[in-house]
């Protein structure tokens, strides 16, 4: 209530070291100690506040009070890592506020005239103590005290009756169809028991199920119901985002009383050209805390769905920063929708939510993707290169950070004497020995970095964070871990790696109260199950496509191998299938590698042979613009057949809607597996040792999830037709086989171009 209501000022970077709360609490318990019999520590207080329609309960700990005196002392104890000659009596309103509002529960508890309000601050490093006291009269302290409750009170009356007016059209609220689509309901409902029942549930909803509202449309009639405080809405993507938001604002105009907010990273959500969050180089940095209150009230007052240009006119509007608004904003929202980050990245995760956790349902859009992306969360990596840069300034301006620079460069240098080859890796234990270091490295440079001028600050931050992301790994370090050390010429790099995310991504979703994994490509369940933290009393759930089997005609060509041994010999037949299957109708495909390299093969190939076709390709590195402007291409009903080489598991793989004529076939070379490494291979072998399922785990389903993402690229809706030709003798393997979802069973078996031909011309006469 105190920091809510009296917060002021700037916004600065703060570093946040992990080991700050751990040094302060240190620091309460020495001093509560040294303070003596008459020294009551750790003591709660609490007081109730009855308005009209709801009752205020305001509580917390006192650090110490002191009964022995003249006048009965209440302490509050401050670590600080701020100069203690820059503190006065005036330093901050809010420690006394916080000290104040102690000191009226104690006289209303005890019925004393007065108290004495301490404020105790003591420098973490030296242990330096300073002291400012203040007495108070019970009147005093009383009008201060119902003055904070008072404008608290504001925020807490428009939250009842928002919560109110949203219940109430909650149990209102029809779905928002005429009816629901085939397994809609199947898969509406089975959220609704998982949330009810307090469970995760995986499932498998192809395109067509109207997979964003089938969960989002039972989660907010849950939380209408009491089961759920808040919804989280969380994707890898911007245009799943949009899909959320859009589904939202569908049911809102069939009465739904909701607040959303779109959450964006904050590189996206800056004004300035560089984040740099200080006052001194954005002025929405300076006095953001005297005006965010103000502007948190206007928009919700306002606006319900806030997408990130509505927030970013708010912010504006009020003169702030757009990324602390947005997390001040959530805090009074029903749904957020964001970025996988927001909850399960160690670093940046929402702490105000996630501390401990909530009643919350989480709801993972396209959680084929989760996995990947918690591996790169939980792992990180340490060069001896990223730390030599300031060795010199440190020797001559920083002892400190380079006695512990120096036992970490050493560890790097006897690393290095284990190879006896430029470019190599090793396996081998955790070292803790070196962790001690880099902790003992990383706090000194915490300081070293604020003393810095601004012109090297910023390099230097993106030191210390990589260093801290490193001994966030190394907490999280088990037998799930794989620690390697590689040499890359002069270069030493420890990598710690998270073989297996599933545990770290349990434990997350457990400060929650249900989680929703869903995607179109979420097969086989099991699999999916395994390595996203699933446990054995979470429910599965496979839908089948609601589109008619025969829209999609699936051809496998098992006679041709594009294993990176045989791609040489592969080439030709390649182009001729690709021709093949584009002559049957003048239409848009799209033709799918395992890599740029076998695409550009090919792609030579075949314009040498048929110069006059239409083709375009996918070039590496394309931003936003460039991907908008390839997709442009695929016009309605074109005039002249368009053939555009892609590269699977890219950025035209998945999340993009190409309805109608604007897509007729897809041609996909390969099974899709992950590139062959280091990395990949520990995986494999970690798997391989805790299931027996290694190449599977790390190979092959992910590429065959690559696969089924871009062949859903062709049937959108329900009135599209279109073929997915398959090429590779492995897609006609029993494992594959097996794993082929209920609407691949139909697939034609073919031997040459001539079968391909045949085939569709047959398909495309009988289009109706």
């Amino acid at each position: 209530m105190v920091e809510f209501l009296l917060q002021s000022g700037d916004i600065n970077q703060a570093l946040g070291c992990s080991k700050a709360l751990q040094q302060g609490t240190l620091i309460h318990r020495r001093l509560q100690a040294e303070a003596g019999s008459d020294y009551r520590s750790e003591v709660r207080l609490s007081y109730e506040v009855d308005f009209d329609d709801f009752i205020i309960l305001i509580e917390g700990i006192a650090d110490g009070i002191i009964t022995g005196g003249e006048l009965p002392l209440i302490d509050e104890i401050k670590s600080t890592s701020a100069p203690l000659d820059i503190i006065d009596e005036n330093y901050s309103t809010v420690h006394w506020a916080q000290a104040k509002c102690y000191g009226w529960m104690y006289l209303y508890q005890t019925g004393a005239p007065m108290v004495t309000v301490r404020l105790t601050y003591c420098h973490s490093e030296s242990n330096e103590v300073k002291r400012f006291s203040k007495s108070f009269s019970y009147d005093e302290l009383k009008e201060f005290f119902f003055n904070l409750v008072e404008q608290y009170a504001v925020w807490i009356r428009m939250k009842i009756q928002h919560i109110n007016d949203r219940n109430k059209s909650i149990l209102c609220m029809p779905f928002p169809f005429p009816q629901y689509r085939l397994g809609q309901r199947r898969l509406a409902a089975e959220v609704y028991y998982s949330i009810r029942d307090g469970r995760s549930l995986f499932a498998q909803a192809p395109t067509g199920t109207g997979k964003t509202i089938s969960v989002l449309f039972p989660s907010i009639k849950a939380m209408g119901q009491g089961m759920g405080e808040k919804i989280f809405y969380l994707t890898a993507k911007t245009l799943t985002r949009q899909a959320a938001e859009h589904a939202i604002s569908i049911m809102s105009e069939k009465g739904l009383i909701l607040r959303s907010i779109t959450l964006t990273a904050k590189d996206k959500a800056c004004f300035m050209d560089t984040t740099v969050c200080n006052p001194a180089d954005c002025s929405y940095a300076c006095g953001h805390y005297d005006r965010v209150n103000n502007a948190v009230f206007d928009i919700l007052q306002r606006e319900r769905i806030i997408t990130r240009e509505i927030l970013l006119d708010y912010a504006r509007k009020h003169h702030i920063c757009p990324f602390e608004y947005s997390l001040d904003i959530s805090l009074w929202t029903d749904c957020i929708i964001c970025d996988y980050n927001h909850v399960f990245d160690p670093r940046v995760y929402l702490r105000r939510f996630f501390d401990p956790g909530g009643d919350y349902i989480l709801l993972i859009d396209e959680a084929h993707n989760l996995a990947e992306r918690a591996r790169k969360m939980y792992s990180a990596d340490l060069s001896k290169q990223s730390l030599m840069k300031y060795r010199k300034e440190w020797k001559q301006s920083a002892p400190d950070v380079y006695r512990e620079f120096s036992a970490v460069n050493r560890w790097f240098i006897n690393a290095r004497k284990m190879f006896d080859k430029s470019y190599d890796a090793k396996v081998i234990d955790f070292p803790s020995e070196l962790i001690v270091h880099v902790e003992k490295f990383t706090g000194a440079l915490e300081k070293f970095v604020m003393e810095s001028p601004l012109s090297i600050r910023n390099e230097l931050l993106e030191l210390f964070f990589a260093c801290r992301a490193f001994l966030m790994s190394a907490s999280f370090f088990d037998e799930r871990f794989i620690c390697y050390v590689i040499r890359e010429g002069s270069d030493i790099r420890l990598r710690l790696l998270c073989a297996d995310p599933s545990y770290l991504l349990q434990k997350a979703c457990g400060k929650g109260r249900s989680a929703v994994f869903f995607s179109g490509t979420l097969q086989p369940l099991e699999f999916y199950k395994s390595i996203l933290g699933g446990r054995a009393e979470d429910r599965t759930l496979c839908l089948t496509s609601p589109f008619p089997s025969e829209n999609l005609c699936l051809m496998i060509a098992g006679n041709i191998s594009t294993r990176y041994r045989n791609r040489e010999d592969s080439y030709e037949k390649i182009a001729e299938y690709i021709k093949a299957a584009i002559e049957a109708k003048n239409g848009n495909y799209m033709v799918f590698f395992p890599s740029y390299e076998y695409m550009m093969n090919v792609y030579s190939i075949y314009v040498s042979s048929w110069p006059g076709d239409y083709t375009i390709v996918q070039h590496t590195d394309m931003n936003d613009v460039e991907r908008e402007g390839f997709l442009d291409f695929f016009e309605d009903t074109p005039e002249k057949t368009m053939i555009a080489f892609v590269v699977m598991g890219g950025i035209f793989s998945e999340g993009i809607d190409l309805i109608g004529e604007r897509l007729s076939g897809a041609v996909i070379v390969g099974v899709g597996l992950p590139q062959l490494s280091l990395e990949r291979n520990l995986i494999s072998q970690y798997y391989q040792s805790a299931n027996g399922q290694g190449f599977e785990y790390a190979y092959m389903l992910p590429g065959l999830n690559r696969v089924m993402q871009a062949a859903g690229r062709v049937i959108r809706t329900s009135t599209d037709r279109g073929f997915v030709l398959l090429i590779d003798d492995r897609f006609l393997h029993r494992r594959y086989l097996d794993q082929y979802p209920a609407e691949w069973q139909h697939y034609h078996r073919v031997y040459n171009s001539r079968d391909v031909s045949c085939i569709l011309h047959d398909f495309w006469n009988n289009a109706g």
